[in-house]
């Protein structure tokens, strides 16, 4: 009775009708062997299909392995692993972002795998989905499901990580503590658990366990690309934990753990700098500077280290360069006046961005929904007659929905990306629309000490 409410609700909904869009060569390969007769030479098929498919999402390939999957789910659903079937096609489209058809996938599996091995994983994908979506009590309440019923499953960590960060986007960082600290450390997802922990105890305002923690996560060992990056994430905060307490030495010493190629290196630069003259050491402050803006031309960094370059040749009795570096400043912001009217368009062009992007986002669960229904399936095991005959017409109309579903999440992404560089950018000329008069006053300033015998 399961396999058959399971056949038609891919039938009815989507999963069956969004993915079977897998190419020509391929439905050859498969369905050739699929067809053939036994159950157990089909049974063997299937697997051999899965175990392919698992291959392509731990490879990351995750329409590819949907596609390896749907083959299964539509010409033998009484495969003996069928519940795998169905929650690696969840994952999958978790993994491509497809949030609502993912929900609707785990949701499904819930429902109707109830002793299932991946019950605990699929809770875990609506979990996660409640995040990413900003439901953080229900995202807690799915959390407190898995460890009522599945304390001892593998997905526990997972859980407590999602319950963890939950929390501490709620401000409550003591239950935040709590749940992260449970995490085994040779999870996935103890590192970042790790991290929060520390970030928790920093809201907190309790600096000593903060710094403790921030340390420990400097001593993991490096064993992936996502560790190395939070190890170098954490030399970062703690540089700027250092800086806010004053011990300007160490801020440096761990900023200066930042490699070149890393895209933080210029922020690491500049935070450098800031701290060296703090301590009065300008030389030092100028050879990060003149680094920095050699580096990069990004404004959020390179108009800075021009404004502190002026200040720094002054203490060091450089007008010169001094009055250079201010005029730099000078030329790219034009008069108070001005450059509220500047700040004025640009927050005008930021609403205008945001009701692009409100009507991406329409548009892409408007496709998305399309590509759910977009071909019901005949309710038996074997390939439909007509779907064989007009495979080259089903196979290009859903790769064609599925194309323009990619590329309106590309333009939804690049909208997204232009609403943050927007609001970066009003936040950037707002701080500084006054810095016209300081570079002006730090002009005539030096142009005085200059006169000076």
């Amino acid at each position: 009775m399961q396999k058959n409410n399971l056949k038609k609700w891919f039938n009815a909904a989507i999963i069956a009708g969004m993915l079977f869009s897998f190419v020509g060569q391929n439905f050859a390969a498969t369905s050739s062997y699929l067809l053939r007769g036994k159950d157990r030479d089909i049974e063997k098929a299937s697997l051999r299909i899965f175990q392919n498919a698992i291959e392509q999402y731990k490879n990351k390939e995750y329409w590819k392995a949907a596609r390896e999957l749907v083959i299964i789910l539509d010409f033998y659903s009484e495969f003996s692993q069928i519940d795998g079937v169905v929650f690696y096609i969840g994952e999958c489209l978790y993994k491509m972002n497809m949030y609502k058809s993912a929900e609707r996938m785990y949701q499904y599996f819930v429902e109707n795998f109830h002793g299932s091995n991946f019950t605990p994983r699929a809770y875990l994908g609506l979990q996660k989905i409640q995040y990413s979506a900003g439901g953080y009590e229900k995202s807690i309440q799915f959390y407190n499901r898995i460890v009522e019923n599945y304390g001892d499953s593998k997905a526990r960590d997972g859980a407590q990580y999602y319950c963890g960060m939950a929390y501490y986007h709620l401000q409550e960082f003591d239950p935040a503590i709590e749940a992260l600290s449970q995490i085994n450390n040779s999870s996935e997802f103890y590192d970042y658990g790790l991290y929060t922990t520390a970030l928790s105890y920093l809201k907190k305002k309790e600096m000593e366990q903060a710094v403790d923690i921030f340390r420990a996560v400097l001593t993991l060992p490096v064993v992936n690309q996502e560790r190395q990056a939070l190890i170098r994430m954490t030399h970062l905060t703690l540089g700027y934990l250092y800086y806010e307490l004053g011990y300007y030495r160490e801020a440096i010493k761990h900023y200066a753990k930042i490699p070149v190629h890393d895209e933080t290196y210029p922020e690491a630069l500049l935070a450098s700098a800031w701290a060296s003259i703090k301590l009065g050491d300008y030389q030092h402050a100028i050879i990060s500077l003149n680094e920095l803006v050699k580096r990069t031309d990004d404004p959020k960094y390179n108009e800075e280290a021009h404004f502190l370059l002026g200040q720094c040749y002054t203490e060091l009795e450089f007008y010169d360069f001094a009055i250079q570096e201010y005029n730099y400043i000078i030329e790219r912001y034009p008069r108070k006046a001005n450059i509220e009217k500047r700040i004025e368009q640009v927050k005008e062009g930021l609403a205008e961005q945001q009701k692009v992007a409100e009507a991406l986002r329409v548009r892409l669960i408007i496709l998305e929904g399309d590509l759910m229904h977009v071909m019901p399936l005949d309710d038996r095991n074997e390939v439909p007659l007509y779907l064989k005959q007009e495979q080259d017409r089903v196979e290009k109309t859903q790769d064609n929905l599925m194309q323009k579903l990619l590329d309106e999440r590309l333009v939804f992404d690049e909208f997204q990306w232009n609403l943050l560089q927007l609001r970066e950018d009003i936040f950037i000329k707002q701080s500084r629309r006054h810095w016209r008069a300081y570079s002006e006053y730090g002009k005539a300033r030096a142009y005085f000490l200059k006169t000076i015998p």
